[in-house]
């Protein structure tokens, strides 16, 4: 049974909800790999002002939400990397220019079939990247299972007590 589960494009009367949300699957996910503190810290209105940028525009960003009977349970979004590649000063990806920048969901709402979803809406079959905590074993597994594989490249984050993340690569796939 799916409970009313749906995943849709994201819209503009998405933004609040998606803020909180955002925030709440940063504590759950980054909680002992992060400070307490720091998650604590995590301001809300931060992620408003991002969620405002992405979607309250004449041509929104592209991305997913994750609904439980109309109530935002999770995210997913994809973004063409600029030329020559990564942002992040490293060599462009071997999957090319499609990065999945974002893909979270509530800890309730894991195992559902959701993640999944929101990785086909916000990808396809196509070729991409994505970056993810390095001890953030459960999400490495989930990706690995959509033919995800490490790269080598690797990051350390500074404005986030050096927490240490990897680069995912996938050719394009065959079957979502």
């Amino acid at each position: 049974m799916d409970r009313g589960l749906v995943v849709r494009r994201a819209t503009a009367g998405d933004i609040e909800r998606l803020a909180r949300v955002h925030v709440q699957c940063w504590q759950e996910t980054y909680r002992g790999m992060l400070s307490d503190a720091f998650l604590a810290a995590v301001d809300p209105a931060d992620r408003l002002r991002l969620w405002r940028h992405l979607l309250d525009r004449q041509e929104p960003a592209e991305v997913w939400v994750a609904c439980d009977g109309g109530t935002v349970v999770g995210f997913g979004g994809a973004r063409l990397l600029p030329a020559p590649g990564s942002p992040e000063g490293h060599p462009p990806p071997s999957s090319g220019d499609l990065e999945l920048w974002g893909l979270y969901l509530l800890a309730s709402h894991q195992g559902l079939g959701l993640g999944r979803r929101l990785l086909v809406a916000a990808l396809g079959t196509n070729a991409a990247s994505l970056w993810v905590a390095a001890g953030n074993s459960r999400a490495i597994g989930f990706y690995r299972r959509f033919g995800f594989e490490p790269d080598g490249i690797e990051d350390i984050l500074p404005d986030w007590e050096d927490l240490p993340e990897i680069r995912m690569v996938r050719p394009a796939q065959l079957f979502p």
